[in-house]
Order: C-alpha cells, then sequence, then structure tokens
C-alpha cells in the first residue's frame, strides 16, 4: 500500500507534473481516497467541498500517472553467487514464463565456467529450462 508521503513526492516532482494548478498534497491525497474505495465523483465531490474545482478527468490522470511509477511491471532476476554474494547474472522481463526463464538461464550459464548448481523458488516455469540447459537443481 502507498502511503501518502509517497504519493506526495511524486507529485512534487517538477520533471514528472510541471504544471502547479493543484497542490501536490491534494492530487496525492485525491488519488490516496480513490484507491481506497471512492469513485472519482465522490472525490471529486470531497475536492469540491474543500474549495478545489477538479474534474474527475483530472484524478483519473493523477491516478494512472501515480500508478504508472509506482507499479514496477518488470520482474526483475538476478543470480548471486552462495558463497561471496556477488550477482552473477541480471535479467529483466515483463513475464515469468519458460522463455523468460531459458533467457536467463542462458545467460546464468555463460557466465559459470565451473559445474554449477542452481537454487531456485522452485517456481514450475524451472523444471523444463534446467533439463534443456542440463543444469543441477
Amino acid at each position: 500500500m502507498v502511503s501518502i508521503n509517497q504519493l506526495y513526492l511524486i507529485f512534487s516532482d517538477k520533471r514528472i507534473f510541471p504544471r502547479r494548478r493543484i497542490d501536490p498534497y491534494i492530487k496525492a491525497i485525491s488519488v490516496k481516497a480513490y484507491t481506497l474505495g471512492l469513485s472519482l465523483a465522490q472525490v471529486r465531490e470531497f475536492l469540491k467541498e474543500k474549495g478545489y474545482n477538479v474534474s474527475r478527468e483530472a484524478i483519473r490522470k493523477w491516478f494512472l500517472k501515480a500508478g504508472e511509477i509506482i507499479s514496477n511491471n518488470k520482474i526483475k532476476k538476478r543470480a548471486r553467487e552462495i558463497k561471496f554474494k556477488e550477482i552473477i547474472a541480471l535479467h529483466v522481463s515483463k513475464g515469468r514464463g519458460i522463455g523468460e526463464c531459458l533467457t536467463f538461464l542462458e545467460k546464468v550459464k555463460e557466465a559459470c565456467i565451473n559445474n554449477l548448481t542452481i537454487y531456485t523458488d522452485k517456481g514450475p516455469w524451472y523444471i523444463w529450462p534446467m533439463k534443456f540447459l542440463k543444469l543441477k537443481h
């Protein structure tokens, strides 16, 4: 769950929101209220009572922009050497399928010289690529 302070920091960034017609704190409160279950119309009415004339579309755009910044749709995978905790390979993908896993494991295999044993989170997407690349799991 995102706090109002985190939202305030996002809305205060002039690179993301260059215009300042509405105070960033008000934007943060309205997005937080919307995420807690109020409708856009209810949030608009609340802001109107406080003296801010804001459209539902503006609130929706704030919500989408904040969500775009907060949510990180890319899944980061990294291989780490256990004893020294050194990162061996890193792969960023949008999914967790067999194809992404195969690409990642190929990078790990290229980076390692010795026989390697790979420890995973037991995800089913590792089974086939591990067998295909003949890696010890």
